[in-house]
């Protein structure tokens, strides 16, 4: 989960800072960072449906006790939610125009997006996962690391690694490649490893 959560910070902060710097009038800009955005929402959405499939109905179940810590997540979840809605609002005006205000709007509502992201990450982590430790069995946690991996588009499937590796150890990186069928652990590092690089550095240039 650490691992994961960590992914959502960095990209959230990083496309703040690429719509903030993004030029007056780069169509070309825009319309690469708007694709990077719609890529971190749709992650983000699957992220949190698999919790809300797996986690809560769980902990609703067995930690009636703290009860009022899943429905906090839950509220969080939606409040989330919002804060996409208004980032999707934004989106396609500045897409198409580039323009400073479009661009000013969007980044407004990626600032309310990163703050009720960034706390609601921090609770889910110092609250929620010791219950996740007490209350679900090893099979279920795996299921949830399964489930996440398992949806996730053939297509985008580098560019997903990529993203949870980037920032791991070398510990966790073991760790977590452990968890990937031998043949994709081939690919990724025969095809997968120099296609993610190139990805992001085509989207980040000089920025990150």
């Amino acid at each position: 989960m650490i691992m994961i959560h960590r992914v959502f910070r960095r990209e959230a902060a990083l496309l703040l800072q690429f719509v903030g710097v993004a030029g007056e009038g780069d169509v070309a800009r825009s319309r690469q960072v708007a694709d990077a955005v719609r890529e971190y929402i749709g992650a983000l959405h699957h992220h949190h449906t698999t919790e809300d499939e797996l986690i809560w109905p769980l902990l609703h179940a067995r930690a009636q006790v703290y009860d009022d810590l899943v429905v906090r997540m839950e509220q969080q979840h939606e409040a989330l939610d919002g804060t996409l809605t208004d980032i999707q609002t934004h989106l396609p005006r500045w897409e198409a125009t580039a323009e400073e205000q479009d661009r000013a709007a969007l980044a407004d509502a990626l600032v309310v997006h990163l703050r009720i992201l960034h706390q609601h990450l921090a609770d889910e982590e110092s609250l929620v996962m010791p219950l996740v430790e007490d209350f679900l069995t090893p099979p279920e946690w795996e299921q949830v690391g399964k489930q996440g991996l398992e949806n996730v588009p053939k297509s985008k499937i580098f560019l997903a690694l990529g993203a949870i590796l980037e920032d791991a150890t070398p510990a966790e990186r073991a760790e977590f490649l452990k968890k990937v069928p031998a043949p994709g652990r081939l690919l990724w590092r025969l095809v997968g490893r120099r296609q993610y690089r190139r990805q992001m550095a085509t989207l980040r240039g000089g920025v990150a």
